[in-house]
Order: structure tokens, then sequence, then C-alpha cells
């Protein structure tokens, strides 16, 4: 055997084995990517109602992420905006109305006439129809605003075992630290996440880590930097609100945990 082909085998034997060890290392790092449906398709529907979440769900949506406030009445009821201004065809705070007033609202309308008559759905009635089939990140919107919410909330899935159920079935997150920390101590079985939309320091992410699984970031803010951080001290990471390609395609190139999105066809 000449010197060159002795070469050429053993760069051959040397690019096999470095190729095995690669693959099993890219095999035993790589996680599957949670796909969750913004307020359920709301690129597609109405956000927020019943038929939203039906077309996340049919697109192959792992989780729902949808928003929790209070009616006038203590109802937990599912809606974005602190007013029904923009969703439905009346005006004022949600916690203005009663659950009954609340729910003769049209609220697909303003989206398309063909969603018209959709309606603003309980908290009760999503965990009933959604949540042995997909996953959900429930969102507190102000919670500051609705004291004992935290309470109410952990009381409506322990009802149901759901903070048995673990893989991070449903997850609780919000903009408010106190508010987690109230959520986390009342049920700790359930992970909560923190939402950022500006770069967090080393300092923060360690104090967040203390009593949540998740610290989810703007898409905006997402880079190396944050979310090694966010990983390295024991977080995961789910950016939001993918609205177009452009968006998709920066955060392919990070490994989150999960992306919201409007257009769940975006990360396929």
């Amino acid at each position: 055997m000449t010197l060159k082909v002795m070469k050429n085998v053993f760069f051959t034997a040397l690019a096999t084995v470095i190729s095995f060890f690669g693959i099993k290392k890219m095999t035993s790092t790589t996680h599957k990517m949670k796909r969750i449906g913004h307020r359920g398709a709301a690129g597609y529907c109405p956000e927020n109602t019943f038929p939203s979440y039906d077309r996340a769900i049919e697109m192959g949506a792992d989780y729902l992420e949808i928003d929790v406030q209070l009616s006038k009445d203590g109802k937990i009821v599912v809606i974005h905006d602190s007013l029904v201004d923009r969703t439905t065809d009346h005006k004022g705070k949600v916690s203005d109305f009663t659950f009954d007033e609340l729910r003769k609202m049209d609220a697909g309308s303003w989206f398309s006439q063909k969603f018209r008559g959709a309606c603003i759905p309980s908290f009760a009635e999503v965990l009933d129809k959604y949540a042995d089939r997909v996953g959900l990140l429930i969102e507190l919107k102000k919670p500051s605003l609705y004291p004992g919410i935290e309470q109410m909330i952990a009381e409506e899935l322990k009802k149901r075992n759901f903070h048995t159920k673990g893989d991070d079935h449903i997850i609780v997150q919000s903009f408010e630290t106190e508010s987690m920390k109230r959520f986390h101590e009342l049920v700790p079985e359930i992970p909560v996440a923190i939402l950022i939309n500006y770069p967090p320091d080393t300092v923060e992410i360690k104090n967040i880590a203390k009593y949540a699984s998740y610290l989810n970031p703007k898409w905006t803010v997402v880079n190396k930097r944050v979310i090694d951080l966010i990983h390295s001290n024991g977080m995961k990471a789910i950016a939001w609100t993918v609205r177009s390609r452009k968006e998709a395609e920066k955060l392919k190139h990070y490994p989150l945990d999960g992306i919201v999105a409007d257009y769940l066809d975006l990360i396929e």
C-alpha cells in the first residue's frame, strides 16, 4: 500500500468517526421545539375565540396561547386587551361588564364578517374543550388589576388535576414577576414563565430562575447571549410573537424551546 493510499484510508476513517460522533452529539442535544398558536391562529381567525383555537389545532399547534382577565362579576374570561373596543362591537373595560354581557358581544366581525357572532370564551370552557387535546400557555394580563386571580386560576387547574399532568402541558406566564411568584407558591407543579421585551442582565436572570421554569423573550431581543444565559440558568425560552417569514427565519438560528406565532405555517 503506497503512502498516498494509506493517507486516503486514514482520512476516510477519521471522517467516518467524526461524522458518527457528530451525529450522536446532535441527536442527544436536540429537542422538539414547541409550536404555539398565538391567541389560537390569530393570523387567520379572530383572536381568542373558538374558531381561532380550532384552526390552530388543525394546523398542528403543540400549544394554544391564551390571555385571561376577570369580568365585573369575577368570572375568568379569555380576552387580550383590558378594553373590549378593538375586538368586539362594544366599548369599555373588560372589568366593567359581567360575563353575560361580555358573552353577548360580537367578537368576530371586526376580523371578518364570516366570523360574525364569535363569542368571548370563559377560561373554564377553554380548559374543558381544549386542555386534553393540546398544551396551554396561559398569560395573566395585568394581574395586578385583578387581586386574587392567581388563586382563581390555580383552583380551576387543580379542580381538573392539570397540576398532575406534567410534561409542561400547562404553562402560566406574565410580565409581572410578583404575580408569577404567587402562582408558583400556589401550584409549584405547574411551570411559570416571565415575559420580557428587553435584553435581561445576568443578575435578573438568576433571580427569575429561583421560581420560574421559562423566561420568554420578545423575538426582537433574541440572540445567542440571551438564549445561552436562559438555558445556563436552567430555564427554557419561548420567543414571541412571529408574524412574518423574516421574523421566523431569524429565530431558526437559535436553540429555542418554542415559538409563538400568529401564522403557525411560518414555523413548520
